[in-house]
């Protein structure tokens, strides 16, 4: 009787799709990821159908869209029905042993969703018994440290020290906790999820990364100016008066940060195949979205841009997928789950007390589907005027903005970089228009919030005020509002420390660096005010802003 696969999904954090030298961008150095591209098969048109991170991860978690899981954007508390039933659930109840390593992002963040065993690295966790990354590091002697993953306030998108030695790092942690995990499971099959939190920000380098791309000639970012309905005006808070230097520096931090996991990633899969696990093991690799990474004059994620909306996703799978081989066909988050379904011969079904779903994914290993046109691929975000969405098929994307009623279409083979707006142009090709923005209200109506359409059409909700969209730059407007949460310490003692961290990841820099960075003297003002009303006392300001 053959024996079941098992399965590991490997997903990084907001990491763009053109960041693999196997799959053409030779800029990048990931030996590792280069290895599953050789030895596996690389899709070409991956897509986050939700790209900002709680709704892309419980998009795959379900195989549902936010209508079913409640997820439209980072807000929300629980999946709306605690009836949907998740993959790892579904597999657990089938024999396997189910693990989550690293970063999840659920909520509740405890939540075990079908897990058996959870080692969570979160970002913003309250309290450290809850992170087994903060208590591992405890147990080594850096209980004092509070930015573990990088200081978010002040300098959320500029290159850092990490604060503890590279052995240490958050990203080499999940490696081998997750090949201690599967050291001691049971002769089981395992599905085992690695949620790494890079390339997410703040880029935290550890020591003897810092010149990982020096003489390396990077991609130039896609210059802006920023569309409407953003923040178009020119501005600091976007970075817009960097230098050519600094922003360089900025890109090169995102790039180390990958090669850094895509190390770790080289560890787990040298332990598969040392213990002659790893071609009976169905290895998906992808990211939760991207990044801009300065394209268009922004940073984060969560608009329609390719930048943002566009994966990597490479499957190694010998039993299933040929060596080398590539895939254009369109996929997303949304098929992870019936494909390990598939792979595993198991069924989606439906126990007692939860309620049936229609799946809008199906298997990439079933070259037709009766219900996933993989020629056309949609991605969307939020509800009423922060919702947009994109409908795109292998050469045009037509993209609609509710706030404003706002369209665009572009030629992704003459305009693959989205500069040239078709939607309003006497050269807009209207067989294509209508084509996508009709499969597009398809897409609303089945899929989408019920609000996006009125009267049979799409709706229009009011403009938010233009400064809302502040939080797609350089200084977003959570950075100052997330201090760490880890201590328990004295309010003033935290503070102490937060501030030892402060100056540590800068290299002990001092006011002027933290003035001269400023997009306004407000973002350092907002800072000490926060400080001190969480403890903080002003002398300790003053070591940062000089305020």
């Amino acid at each position: 009787m053959p024996q079941p696969p098992n399965f590991l999904i490997l997903l990084t954090d907001q990491q763009r799709f053109d960041t693999i030298a196997a799959a053409g961008f030779h800029h990048m150095r990931t030996p590792n990821m280069d290895r599953l591209v050789r030895e596996g098969c690389l899709f070409t048109n991956a897509y986050s159908p939700n790209p900002i991170c709680v709704p892309a991860r419980h998009c795959l978690l379900t195989g549902l869209p936010p209508r079913h899981h409640g997820f439209y954007d980072n807000s929300g508390q629980f999946i709306q029905d605690d009836g949907i039933a998740t993959l790892p659930q579904i597999l657990a109840e089938n024999q396997y042993f189910t693990a989550a390593v690293g970063k999840m992002h659920f909520r509740p963040t405890r939540n075990h969703n079908g897990y058996l065993e959870m080692h969570l690295m979160e970002e913003g966790q309250r309290y450290r018994a809850d992170d087994a990354y903060a208590t591992y590091l405890a147990e080594q002697g850096f209980g004092d440290l509070r930015a573990l993953h990088g200081v978010r306030p002040l300098i959320y998108h500029e290159p850092q020290r990490a604060l503890m030695p590279p052995e240490h790092h958050g990203e080499a942690w999940l490696a081998r906790r997750a090949i201690e995990v599967l050291q001691k499971k049971a002769e089981r099959p395992f599905f085992m999820t690695c949620g790494f939190i890079k390339p997410h920000p703040p880029w935290n380098i550890p020591a003897g990364w810092e010149n990982h791309y020096d003489g390396v000639e990077l991609p130039e970012p896609i210059p802006g100016p920023r569309p409407t309905p953003y923040f178009t005006a020119e501005s600091p808070w976007f970075g817009d008066h960097d230098s050519k230097e600094a922003r360089r520096a900025i890109r090169a931090a995102y790039y180390t940060s990958i090669s850094f996991v895509d190390q770790q990633i080289g560890l787990l899969l040298d332990y598969l195949e040392q213990q002659r696990l790893l071609d009976n093991t169905f290895i998906i690799f992808t990211s939760d979205h991207g990044e801009m990474l300065q394209d268009h004059g922004m940073y984060q994620k969560a608009v329609p841009f390719e930048s943002a909306a566009h994966i990597p996703f490479v499957v190694r799978a010998p039993n299933f997928f040929q060596h080398g081989s590539t895939d254009d066909r369109f996929v997303d988050l949304m098929d992870i789950l019936p494909t390990v379904l598939d792979a595993a011969n198991l069924d989606y079904y439906q126990k007692p007390g939860r309620r049936a779903y229609r799946l809008p994914g199906d298997s990439i290993m079933r070259q037709e589907s009766d219900r996933r046109d993989r020629t056309h691929q949609f991605a969307g975000f939020g509800r009423r005027e922060t919702r947009w969405g994109f409908m795109r098929d292998h050469r045009y994307k037509y993209v609609y903005h509710y706030n404003g009623g706002i369209e665009y279409l572009f030629d992704l083979q003459s305009d693959p970089r989205e500069l040239h707006n078709l939607a309003d142009s006497p050269d807009r090709p209207q067989e294509v228009y209508q084509r996508l923005r009709r499969k597009f209200i398809e897409h609303e109506q089945t899929w989408g919030p019920e609000e996006s359409l009125q009267d049979g059409d799409l709706a229009v909700w009011p403009c938010p005020p233009p400064d809302s969209a502040r939080g797609l730059g350089k200084y977003p407007n959570f950075a100052n509002h997330q201090p760490p949460r880890v201590g328990r310490e004295a309010p003033e003692r935290e503070g102490e420390l937060l501030v030892n961290d402060i100056q540590a990841a800068t290299n002990n820099a001092g006011p002027e660096y933290f003035q001269a960075l400023a997009p306004e003297p407000f973002w350092l003002e907002q800072w000490q005010q926060l400080f001190i009303r969480d403890g903080g006392t002003p002398e300790q300001c003053r070591r940062i802003t000089g305020l």
